[in-house]
């Protein structure tokens, strides 16, 4: 990968890209209430950081959480003991330090959110670099383009979670790696072996890189490429293809051997040395999440097992036209022969093959952020349609369809300039025009690919420009709006802790107006043992979806759906709310059959585990009380 000739413009373009994802990131920061898993990411690298203690959390390796929490060490923050601390009770502890701290949520999720900002901002630098390497300067600056109009890079940017910087390791870990089969220097495999250890100490997922090193080890034991006897030396003699595969192999161990001791001592680093047997614990959980599978949907279906196009459809559904018509444009240009170096083409092709070949055996299809270190490797391959002949000599035998191609490039970033600029700030909810865009996002996908819980501020704003004070809500995982100001009445949502459960606040009798406000992943009721919990209301036109993330309902005049409340309370075992919804039902409606249902099934103790009688769809209790979140691994 030598250097082609520099523009001398090509730097400070690279900038303004950059900045260009800065102000996006700062802008869904800014927007976006906590999601599932944040709380506890930030509690857990805090308590690693000030503990030495990996009890937290252990799901995950703690690199990226630690990164995350350094800022917060420069606040004077209280850290729940007691109880909680000794149960290692995660969601509650992380609940309590980041909304009831003596700092406010959003300052402590801001200092949390920055590094990885910073991360990706890292990423895409090294993305431009390489890219220019490979395809020159205008193609390096298409490549971070594609990426920094990409709104699920955005998303996944600015959230404490493990997918970013796992792919900026997995990333700088090939791209070393393959520098160093260039140009043999024991620096090039030092830096490979500390990101190879970084990225086993951001995910689990982590270990997908090893098929990829391992497919791109045996391409180069193939090719003429000489590699050193001894790598870690800058003196030591080189071995040619003539000198036989034995010694290549030997060579090549000798290479993997030495990243993979820096690599160990990097992930044991991350846990302080003494706290390494928690990666083994967290790896175990890992394991057995990825063999069990988990509950999943797609277009209204739901299952435990995915299905093998889950991230395919995935990733056309989520991704902005204009990108994909630059992609595809790249892919016919590598047919007709505007390729690069053998080497490089390898290198760009093996990873996101390989990835996306493992994704469609993967049971856990809960977000499309899985796929993401496949994507400074397609990103990359694009920089194709604008290579100078000097990287890619078959440009300069078709100047015409040159001149085509950087048509192509020029329309799709601007095509997904105008997307990037009309879904901001709600980067994590888009969808395309495939499927309708992001209101109808949620007849598609869920979880992480739209509803973790980051749209409690836009509902707050749409309660304040309706005047109204007060809504029911149905919402998923412990990202509980209350903490945002949305004063609500508690509806059966997914993964809830209990404080939300608990709280008691009913809606007052005398609003003139009263509203049902539904997250997507409620409505669908993806983790409720039943999945018909709220079907009534998914066939309704909402009156307002804030943040693309709410369905809200006037429910003023509708006692059908108070009384399916009132049945939904009892049903959930929130039995006060329950009779506080039946006589609120017989108040406007004293035959109400399913009020009366939920009453004597009250006076009765509550001996089912459903009303009886009651002419109502089947309800159903949480699938896993254990688990608030909808899964963020």
């Amino acid at each position: 990968m030598g250097r082609l000739p520099s523009a001398p413009r090509a730097v400070p373009a690279a900038m303004a890209l950059l900045a260009l994802l800065l102000v996006q990131g700062l802008i869904f920061i800014g927007e976006s209430s906590q999601t599932s898993d944040e709380a506890v990411h930030l509690a857990g690298g805090y308590s690693y950081l000030t503990r030495g203690d990996f009890r937290l959390n252990p799901e995950h390796p703690p690199l990226l959480k630690e990164i995350a929490a350094l800022p917060l060490l420069l606040l004077d923050l209280d850290f729940p003991e007691g109880r909680l601390w000794e149960q290692a009770e995660e969601w509650n502890i992380g609940r309590l330090f980041v909304h009831e701290n003596r700092v406010r949520n959003d300052t402590i999720l801001l200092l949390g959110r920055l590094p990885m900002l910073a991360l990706s901002i890292l990423l895409g630098w090294n993305l431009f670099q390489c890219g220019r390497r490979i395809f020159g300067d205008h193609g390096g600056l298409l490549s971070l383009a594609l990426y920094v109009l990409d709104p699920n890079v955005v998303a996944n940017s600015c959230l404490v979670t493990t997918d970013i910087g796992l792919t900026l390791f997995f990333f700088l870990t090939i791209l070393a790696a393959w520098r160093w089969a260039d140009q043999p220097h024991p620096g090039r495999l030092a830096l490979a072996g500390a990101a190879f250890g970084a990225t086993l100490a951001s995910k689990y997922t982590a270990v997908w890189i090893l098929p990829v090193i391992g497919t791109l080890a045996l391409f180069l034991l193939l090719s003429d490429l000489p590699l050193p006897a001894r790598p870690w030396s800058r003196h030591s003699p080189l071995i040619e293809r003539r000198d036989g595969v034995a010694k290549r192999v030997l060579a090549i161990l000798a290479a993997g051997a030495m990243v993979a001791a820096i690599g160990a001592a990097v992930l044991a680093a991350s846990y302080f040395g003494t706290g390494l047997p928690a990666y083994w614990t967290g790896l175990t959980q890992g394991m057995k999440h990825t063999g069990e599978g988990h509950m999943a949907y797609l277009a209204g279906e739901y299952s435990m097992e995915g299905w093998w196009y889950y991230f395919l459809l995935a990733y056309v559904i989520k991704t902005p036209i204009g990108i994909l018509i630059v992609l595809a444009a790249a892919l016919v240009a590598a047919v007709l022969g505007w390729r690069a170096g053998r080497r490089a083409e390898i290198c760009l092709l093996i990873p996101p093959v390989l990835l996306i070949a493992i994704t469609c055996f993967w049971k856990v299809n809960i977000g499309l952020r899985h796929l993401l270190p496949a994507y400074p490797f397609l990103y990359l391959a694009a920089g194709r349609l604008l290579a100078p002949p000097a990287a890619v000599p078959a440009v300069a035998a078709r100047p015409r369809l040159r001149k085509l191609a950087t048509a192509v490039a020029l329309v799709g970033i601007a095509w997904s300039g105008i997307d990037a600029a009309r879904i901001a700030p709600y980067h994590l909810t888009y969808f395309n025009a495939f499927v309708g865009g992001p209101s109808q996002g949620h007849r598609w996908l869920l979880d992480s690919n739209l509803d973790w819980g980051q749209g409690a501020k836009a509902l707050r704003r749409f309660m304040v420009e309706r005047n109204v004070p007060f809504v029911y809500c149905a919402f998923s995982g412990n990202s509980d709006p209350w903490y945002y100001g949305v004063r609500y009445q508690y509806a059966p949502g997914t993964g809830n802790l209990d404080v939300s459960k608990k709280r008691g606040f009913t809606v007052p009798d005398a609003l003139p107006r009263v509203y049902l406000a539904i997250a997507p992943m409620a409505l669908h009721a993806v983790h409720f043992k039943q999945h018909d919990v709220y079907e009534w209301l998914r066939d309704r036109e909402p009156l307002a979806m804030p943040a693309n993330t709410w369905m809200v309902y006037d429910i003023t005049d509708d006692i059908e759906t108070h009384a399916l409340l009132a049945v939904l309370y009892a049903n959930f075992g929130t039995l006060d709310l329950a009779d506080v919804q039946a006589h609120r039902v017989l108040r406007r409606d004293p035959d109400n059959a399913l009020a009366r249902a939920v009453l004597e099934y009250l006076a009765a103790g509550a001996p089912g585990a459903n009303v009886p009688g009651a002419d109502a769809p089947a309800m159903g209790a949480e699938r896993d009380t254990s688990r608030p979140g909808p899964g963020g691994r």
